[in-house]
Order: C-alpha cells, then structure tokens, then sequence
C-alpha cells in the first residue's frame, strides 16, 4: 500500500517553494524544499560549512480530521496565531543555524537561549507563553552518551529541537501522517504522542536489559568470568536508564500540574497519567534488575570465595602434614653425640617408616573429617 503524502505529491512542491527548489520566504542562506520520506521538508543547509547538515526542518500542521500534513513554515506561522495547532521539527549540527530560525519563531528569547544551552539535565520552565521542556532520549538500550529533546509548547506551535535522530518522533509523524488521529485538536495531543513513543521505546529498551541480565545469569553457570565481565558495563548502563525514566517521570508528572496557555491538558489527563503509570512500572523493573545484577555479582564473588577456600584447605593440609615431619627431621638433624638412634643399623629406615605412618594417619583424620569433600 502506498504511502500517502499529506502535501500532495512529490512532483508538485508546497506553497512557498520555487520550481526550482528554492522558497520564497527563505531567508537562510541554502534554503530548499525536498522531498523526504513521502513528505515535502524544508532543509536549511548554510553552504559555506561543507559537510555539515545545518538543518534538517519538518513542518506539520493539525487538519480539521486530526492529521498531520505537511506545510511551509509561514502557513505554520499564521496558523499558529490562529491557535490552529502546528508542529516544527528541528534536528540541527550548527546552533549559529538554529538560533537564526528560532529567532524566526514566536518564541521567548530565554526559550531560545535554553533551545541552544548544551543541556545535562532535564527541566520544565516557563517563560512567558513558551513552556520549555527538556528530556532525555536514546536510540539504543546500551547507548553510552545521552542525548536530549527539547520541546517548546506555545499556544498553536509546538517545536522539537534535538541535535541527533530521535525514532520516537519519526514514527509519530508517520503514524499520524498515515491514517491515525490525535486525542484532540491542540498541542498538548501532539506533545502528549511524543512522550508516549518516547516512553515505549525505553519500556522496550528495559526489557532488552532484562533479557541480558537472564543470558548473563545462565552464563555464570559456565563462564563466569565471561560473565562477570559482561555484568561491569551493564550495571553501568542500567543506571543510565535509571536516571532517563526519572527524568522523563519528574517532566511528565509535572504536566498533569500546569494549565496555561502555552500547555492546557484538558481531557488528556487520564493519558498523561496513564503516562506517569508506564514509567513508574518501567522504573520499578530497572530496580529490580539492579537487584538481580548485584545477585550476580554476589554469587560470582561466592564462587570465587569457594574456590580460594578450597585452594586454603589443600594448602593447609600439606602444611599441617608437614608439620610433625620437620619436627622428626630437625630433631634427628641436631647431631648431638649421645642419641642412639643415630648409630642404630636401622635409624634411617625406622626413621622414614615413622613419618609415613605419622603422614597416612593424619590424612587418615582429615579425611574423615571431611575435608576432602
């Protein structure tokens, strides 16, 4: 079945777009229409920076049926002033490109200025009419570096800014641009799908991590160093997940508290905590494959004990038969004039024969006391 695209076919660019690829109303330097994936995108691409990507823009707007259809940015606009719900994807290399789009936007000037920060840490803040939401992302379960989204709500525009791909966003645009409607018609439907896809991708992400910490738990069982080498970075990265879900849960559950201009939750506040749910369950199971991480580092470190206890009771029994046969060797090895024994024709033999019973009879007692088990 053939995608269909919400801008009309890929032989016939949107408003705004020249016949030859240009826009009208782009004032960045490289500005085009293209199409990409069944939809026409705006790339804003700075020239004089060769190989790097600029920016990669995708422009939706909400139709009457709850769809996304793809747009110019000045039908965004003016949509958006008309409270008519309009979503601006940005996905950049150059913060110089990003400021000089985001400057384009009704945004506030400390929305921008956060859009631009290089972020470590998630955040919910207002200012003015833009509702500044930051929060971590990942493309892989074992991903080493984070990465952040960052979201800007405003009464009809909502804009995403992320430096690297986010498959979240790309599956809601397609999902949405196919067939699927929105919860309701308003910016809080958009964002609302957007936290969704990103929270059942890492409930997904939790259980590719359990499913390790059970490959991990049979492999003790036969390479236990294997597996103990294993188990160091998946703690690591268990706890990067840890810190993500708590993350998402602190932004998500501060949501269902805020009712502004910018972010009205309104009937969607049974999927918001429905939301807040998920995330709570997936947190929950990371704390407990951390429990069952260190119960398999526990009882690698029980196997090590067992076998260094094992090396000290054959050391120790060599030892303590050895003991009583130097005594016997240093008292015979003294030399004195006046011991018998020593001019004995048979001292040597009775001497050697006195020592093996004396070792049987020891290994005889040890054995019964069951260190040999």
């Amino acid at each position: 079945m053939a995608r269909r695209s919400a801008a009309g076919p890929q032989d016939e660019a949107p408003a705004g777009a020249n016949q030859d690829g240009s826009t009208r109303a782009g004032k960045l330097e490289g500005s085009a229409w293209r199409a990409d994936r069944g939809f026409w995108v705006r790339s804003m691409v700075r020239q004089r920076r060769k190989g790097s990507m600029g920016l990669r823009t995708r422009i939706y707007r909400m139709t009457g049926s709850r769809h996304l259809a793809a747009c110019a940015l000045e039908t965004a606009l003016e949509k958006a002033n008309h409270r008519e719900p309009c979503w601006v994807d940005v996905q950049f290399d150059d913060r110089e490109d990003l400021r000089q789009l985001l400057q384009r936007l009704p945004l506030h000037h400390l929305a921008v200025e956060a859009c631009l920060e290089h972020m470590a840490a998630s955040r919910l803040v207002a200012y003015g009419d833009s509702l500044v939401i930051t929060l971590p992302t990942h493309t892989s379960w074992d991903e080493e570096h984070r990465s952040y989204l960052v979201v800007v709500c405003l009464p009809g525009l909502l804009v995403t800014v992320h430096a690297r791909p986010v498959p979240s966003l790309e599956h809601v645009m397609e999902q949405y641009a196919d067939g699927m409607r929105f919860h309701a018609a308003s910016t809080s439907a958009v964002l609302y799908q957007i936290l969704d896809h990103i929270i059942d991708e890492d409930v997904g992400f939790a259980q590719q991590a359990r499913e390790e910490i059970e490959q991990l738990d049979a492999l003790l069982e036969v390479d236990d160093d294997e597996a103990i080498a294993r188990a160091v970075p998946l703690k690591r990265q268990l706890s990067r997940l840890e810190a993500a879900f708590e993350d998402q849960l602190y932004c998500v559950g501060a949501l269902q508290t805020i009712e502004s201009a910018a972010f009205r939750i309104g009937g969607l506040r049974d999927y918001f905590r429905d939301a807040v749910s998920h995330l709570e369950h997936a947190l929950r199971s990371i704390q407990r494959q951390q429990s069952q991480l260190n119960a398999v580092q526990q009882g690698y470190h029980l196997k090590l004990q067992d076998k260094t206890n094992d090396q000290l009771r054959v050391l120790t029994i060599i030892s303590t038969v050895f003991l009583p046969l130097t005594l016997i060797a240093g008292i015979y090895g003294m030399n004195f004039d006046y011991m018998p024994e020593l001019h004995w024709r048979y001292g040597y033999f009775g001497t050697l024969a006195a020592m093996v019973l004396v070792s049987a009879g020891m290994l005889l007692t040890f054995w019964r006391a069951g260190w040999f088990r």
